[in-house]
């Protein structure tokens, strides 16, 4: 049993770890076909991607340090099969948009702004950050930076990203695992976490007056 905690507690790290070998290899298959502005892109945001990936292996490293927790109930492993599921459709299926457009621009757009926004998000929440559901001790509600405009900001951020990387390497296949997958994995992630969030002293008052992902939406 304590060995089957260690691997899923471990999950965090095989996904940073997966994500680092799969990109590198699809992006080396797809790219090669691609001239001109479109490498560029191509380029410089798969090297964004493996940089972000890499930017959060500190926590992912340190996830099995901090015990096992109940409150999980399996989303992160849901939440990771999307993600990977999404980046792996976009650089495998070919791409229907191989010229540099609107889409292009409002994908890159996107793109870094919800990399920034979940970075901003994982550096505010400091110690309380963790890739599974667990509240640590003395665990707080954080109402600042991000937190001020909605309660769920690293998810949004998470989300806004994959929707660029998609709009950028643009196919139906990349487009429906990220609608009909990666979505409903991090709002079942979020109903998940936040009956643990409304243990926390404050959290039913601030979650009145934020919403989860979107201003003004939900």
């Amino acid at each position: 049993m304590s060995e089957s905690k260690d691997i899923r507690n471990n999950v965090p790290m095989f996904l940073m770890m997966g994500g680092v070998i799969l990109l590198t290899i699809m992006a080396t298959l797809k790219l090669q076909h691609w001239q001109g502005w479109m490498f560029f892109v191509g380029v410089v945001l798969v090297g964004s991607y493996l940089f972000w990936l890499l930017s959060e292996s500190n926590v992912s490293t340190t996830e099995a340090a901090k015990g096992e927790t109940s409150k999980d109930k399996g989303t992160c492993e849901l939440y990771a099969f999307g993600r990977l599921l999404t980046v792996f459709l976009a650089m495998a299926a070919p791409t229907l948009c191989g010229e540099f457009g609107w889409h292009t621009l409002f994908g890159i757009i996107f793109f870094y702004f919800g990399i920034f926004f979940r970075l901003n998000a994982i550096s505010t929440l400091g110690r309380f950050y963790s890739h599974r559901v667990r509240l640590v001790g003395e665990h707080q509600v954080i109402d600042t930076g991000p937190y001020k405009l909605v309660r769920h900001p690293a998810y949004t951020g998470m989300l806004a990203a994959h929707l660029g990387f998609v709009m950028v390497f643009f196919n139906f296949w990349a487009f429906a695992a990220f609608a009909l997958i990666l979505v409903p994995a991090v709002v079942m992630r979020i109903l998940v976490e936040e009956k643990a969030l409304y243990e926390l002293p404050g959290y039913p008052a601030y979650a009145e007056t934020h919403k989860r992902l979107v201003p003004l939406v939900w």
